[in-house]
């Protein structure tokens, strides 16, 4: 059964068809969650930042969220990572099927191994088996999508300045978010199938002409959500 976790703008995508809202508890925190069908297809839900979207991005309890859609179920993650652009080649409304990740974050709980020394393979952070279903659905379903791109996971709750999205440029990062670690690496660690799918909202800090306008990013947001919706939906129709 395919797991999904909904960031800023896709809170929607939990509106499944016979959907069974449940509380998961894990040692860490207890979790609301969403079973139901997509389109005909079995999904667990996951709203990252809680009932409301309240949660902001450095007080997100990732292991709690990860340990809970894999108790309930899920075999496989797909995640959404609202993102600006950091390659001016991206545009708002641009879909990032992302296959590496540079950790900008700090004071974040980032492995279920606090008790031993356990290190975890990160080669390839991103499930390439689930890329590829992804890939062959954004294909059939006609939904554009970048395969490959580094994600740069900042703090928040604040956006980056120029300088830093310069730095970033320099070691070849593409787009930047602040939500997407530690959450595929505590997947890794639980060997869970994580893919995740970049949604540009806006150019990164330094590459547009204005400041940036959460207006405008919920304006494109809400134009990307329904062709996101149907990506899913075909993914999860694959994962039956």
């Amino acid at each position: 059964m395919l797991g999904l976790i909904t960031g800023s703008g896709f809170d929607t995508i939990s509106e499944l068809d016979d959907a069974k809202p449940e509380v998961i508890t894990t040692p860490f925190a207890d979790v609301p969650i969403t079973r139901g069908f997509l389109d005909g297809s079995p999904v667990v839900v996951l709203r990252r930042h809680g009932l409301g979207h309240r949660i902001p991005p450095h007080r997100i309890d990732y292991r709690a969220n990860i340990l809970a859609i894999h108790d309930d179920g899920a075999t496989s993650v797909v995640a959404t990572a609202v993102s600006g652009a950091i390659d001016a080649t991206l545009k708002p409304g641009n879909l990032v099927l992302i296959d590496q990740f540079i950790d900008a974050t700090h004071g974040r709980l980032g492995t279920f191994f606090d008790d031993e020394v356990r290190h975890t393979d990160m080669t390839e952070p991103y499930d390439p088996v689930l890329r590829s279903i992804v890939c062959q659905a954004a294909n059939e379903t006609g939904v554009p999508i970048v395969n490959g791109g580094t994600y740069v996971c900042t703090n928040g709750p604040r956006f980056e300045t120029p300088a830093e999205i310069r730095m970033y440029q320099t070691v070849g990062a593409t787009l930047v978010g602040m939500t997407g670690c530690p959450e595929v690496t505590l997947a890794r660690e639980l060997d869970l199938p994580y893919a995740s799918i970049g949604v540009i909202s806006n150019a990164a800090a330094g590459n547009n002409d204005a400041p940036l306008g959460l207006d405008d990013i919920r304006t494109v947001l809400a134009a990307i959500e329904k062709p996101v919706r149907s990506l899913l939906a075909e993914v999860a129709a694959r994962l039956r």
